[in-house]
C-alpha cells in the first residue's frame, strides 16, 4: 500500500503541462508582436485584439483599406514565421487566421 501512495506523487498530468505550454506560446506571441514595425503592430493590434474592421482602422490611421490589408498581411506573416518553431500541426493560432 505504501508503494501506491508514492506513485500518486509521480503521476504527471497533461493539464499543467498544457497550461505551461500555453503560457510559453503566449509569451512568444507577445515577443513576435513587439518585434513588428510600428505600423504593422498598430494594424495587427487594432484588428486582432481591439476587433476593429479594416475600414475603421483605415479611417483611424488616415490611410486606405488596401494599405491596412497589406500591413495586416505582412504582420501576420512575420508573426506566423516567428512562431513556426513553437507550433506543431495539431495547434493553430486561430485569431491570426480569422480574416
Amino acid at each position: 500500500m505504501d508503494d501506491m501512495d508514492d506513485d500518486k506523487f509521480f503521476a504527471v498530468s497533461a493539464e499543467p503541462l498544457d497550461h505551461l505550454l500555453d503560457q510559453e506560446l503566449s509569451l512568444k506571441v507577445q515577443e513576435a508582436v513587439e518585434r513588428l514595425s510600428p505600423l504593422q503592430r498598430e494594424t495587427l493590434v487594432l484588428f486582432e485584439y481591439e476587433g476593429l474592421s479594416l475600414n475603421e482602422i483605415a479611417s483611424m490611421v488616415d490611410t486606405d483599406v488596401g494599405a491596412v490589408k497589406a500591413r495586416l498581411h505582412r504582420a501576420r506573416e512575420r508573426v506566423r514565421n516567428a512562431l513556426h518553431p513553437y507550433l506543431n500541426t495539431n495547434r493553430e493560432i486561430v485569431s491570426l487566421e480569422r480574416a
